[in-house]
């Protein structure tokens, strides 16, 4: 019984290696046109490092990664997940007004967001202190890491 059960795992755990795809590149044309609107929007003056696509199982994941280590991730749909910058500030235009108001009036002088991510139920941004701020859809926060 232990060997037909070994067996049976090792067959799923090669199906799932199978039928995992690694990262293939791409040119940022190839992503969907969402995505290269968003990208000519707010990194325009930017040059791109390289691109690629990943397939998942609830569809093509992208990531574009800038030369400055500007790092850029979309869902299948072109929508944007997460913005990185190494160096500076994402753009402001990519940060909910009420949150860009809650870093401004909360004692984070000199601070810039370089990162933020979000999914259906919340936002989460990085400051340049490393600290992580969570809030929710309705921008109330819910955690804040130092």
């Amino acid at each position: 019984m232990k060997k037909i059960l070994f067996v049976i795992a090792l067959l799923f755990a090669g199906i799932a290696t199978a039928n995992a795809s690694p990262e293939r590149p791409i040119t940022i044309d190839q992503l969907p046109k969402t995505a290269q609107e968003f990208l000519a929007a707010h990194f325009k003056d930017l040059t791109v490092a390289y691109a690629v696509a990943e397939q998942k199982f609830t569809g093509t994941e992208y990531e574009v990664v800038y030369t400055d280590r500007t790092e850029v991730d979309f869902r299948s749909d072109g929508q944007w997940d997460s913005v990185e910058r190494k160096y500076s500030a994402i753009p402001d235009s990519i940060v909910p007004q009420q949150i860009r108001d809650f870093v401004a009036k909360n004692n984070y002088p000199g601070q810039f967001i370089k990162k933020i991510e979000r999914n259906a139920y919340t936002w989460e941004i990085e400051l340049s202190s490393d600290i992580e701020i969570k809030f929710d859809v309705h921008f109330n926060v819910i955690d804040i890491d130092d």
